[in-house]
């Protein structure tokens, strides 16, 4: 078997490491603020940024936190004070723009009712990106793609992928630091059906 790609990774993970993603303080903030508001976390993606976003969600629940995927047969409805965050590597998914353009005009309504709007975060590799025009700040996870012999370990946006649910798992770890929960904790919200 050809490990390549994991000595690829493992390099970007490195350059990753040492070019922390911005906003990831405002991010934990944020969720952080959603339990003492009673407000719901609402996560979003396409495809396998989708899966990343569904893994997200469910490290959310067993925390505690109210979170729910869009899409799901589940998802309540939202309203003021609620959290949405969307993960997309582009920062262009035309599904994703138009969700964002939809909550903005909520966000419209809200505020000449004066209430509190719905905050928008957008995780991408995009700085310059539609997602960042229509959110309230994203988090840019910067990765190195300039290499593309090295590109060819990771198709059509893997590597995003697979450095968001890394980043992702890293701001679940910070939760539980900081809220002070532990995996046993954790493992009393696992559904245990099966």
């Amino acid at each position: 078997m050809n490990t390549k790609p994991i000595k690829e990774l493992i390099k970007k993970l490195e350059l990753f490491y040492k070019q922390a993603p911005t906003n990831s303080d405002l991010l934990l903030n944020n969720i952080i603020n959603t339990k003492s508001e009673s407000s719901k976390i609402y996560i979003y993606g396409i495809g396998r940024s989708g899966f990343v976003g569904k893994a997200f969600a469910m490290r959310l629940m067993h925390l505690g936190f109210k979170s729910h995927f869009i899409g799901e047969a589940t998802c309540p409805a939202v309203s003021n004070n609620d959290l949405l965050i969307v993960v997309s590597g582009s920062g262009e998914t035309y599904s994703i723009v138009n969700l964002l353009n939809k909550i903005n005009k909520i966000n419209n309504k809200l505020e000449l009712k004066g209430k509190n709007k719905i905050k928008i975060i957008s995780i991408t590799h995009n700085n310059n990106c539609t997602l960042k025009e229509l959110s309230d700040f994203i988090v840019n996870l910067a990765i190195d793609e300039s290499d593309k012999t090295e590109n060819k370990c990771f198709p059509m946006g893997t590597l995003f992928e697979e450095i968001a649910f890394i980043y992702l798992d890293t701001i679940i770890y910070n939760l539980m630091e900081k809220l002070n929960i532990s995996e046993e904790d954790m493992k009393k919200r696992h559904c245990n059906f099966l």
